[in-house]
């Protein structure tokens, strides 16, 4: 139901432009008078092909790692929500996941098909990120603070910068085997159709897991079986190593 209150927030600045609202309101009444009635249309239910749905999680999908989680771009809203399983149907079109499942699209978006999902986000939004969940110095914090958008004050003052700090803990990075098992193995595939040398295992520790190289013993391991159950094997020339795909 729409309403010349509620007109900003159904329709998208993307469709809808700047205006008055009521402006806006009665060019949306006009358009809405010229067609009929239908009580079983439920808008856009257009089948998107995979290449289409590719194109949108390439744009609309990121993978945010402080905390871990999956973000898309909520054209209504204007801005990035976390997404699971469960809310997905609020915030994703009904026109992509319809048609497939809402099972089928979380496993599309949770995967993504993008080259490079760590590297998606910026150092600026990394930056925000630390300030608003270390310092606390947002300008304003909005209703739901899991979605926020953090905002960095300037002129914010050093010694209560480091008050602050010392007295906050700061956030447990995720463990070697917690990277394993969050990029095994359907991130290493999309990670490893980008590369055009060798994978490495120092390749994949520091430029797929984020993690020091050289690795322990026991990590060495869990590397290994972990690429292993992956479906990769262990080749070895006169000056290195590295691992190839399993036809």
């Amino acid at each position: 139901m729409a309403g010349p209150e509620t007109i900003l927030e159904l329709c998208p600045l993307s469709v809808r432009g700047f205006g008055d609202p009521g402006d806006i309101w009665k060019d949306v009444r006009a358009k809405a008078n010229s067609q009929l009635y239908d009580p079983q249309q439920r808008g856009d239910v257009s089948v998107y092909s995979e290449a289409k749905r590719r194109e949108w999680l390439r744009e609309s999908r990121r993978r945010k790692c402080l905390p871990e989680r999956v973000e898309i771009w909520n054209l209504i809203q204007g801005r990035w929500v976390a997404v699971t399983q469960e809310n997905l149907a609020e915030h994703y079109s009904r026109s992509y996941w319809e048609p497939i499942g809402l099972r089928k699209a979380w496993e599309e978006i949770e995967a993504g098909a993008v080259a490079d999902p760590e590297a998606e986000l910026t150092l600026r939004e990394h930056a925000e990120f630390l300030a608003e969940h270390l310092f606390g110095t947002l300008r304003k914090s909005p209703e739901t603070p899991d979605e926020r958008i953090s905002v960095i004050v300037e002129g914010f003052d050093p010694a209560r910068e480091e008050q602050e700090q010392a007295s906050l803990p700061s956030p447990p990075l995720p463990t070697f085997e917690e990277r394993l098992d969050a990029r095994m193995p359907e991130v290493l595939e999309i990670w490893a159709a980008s590369q055009t040398g060798h994978i490495t295992s120092r390749l994949v520790v520091e430029d797929l897991l984020h993690y020091q190289w050289p690795l322990s013993t026991i990590h060495q391991r869990a590397l290994a079986r972990a690429m292993r159950q992956a479906g990769w094997t262990l080749r070895r020339t006169a000056k290195k190593r590295f691992w190839v795909k399993n036809a």
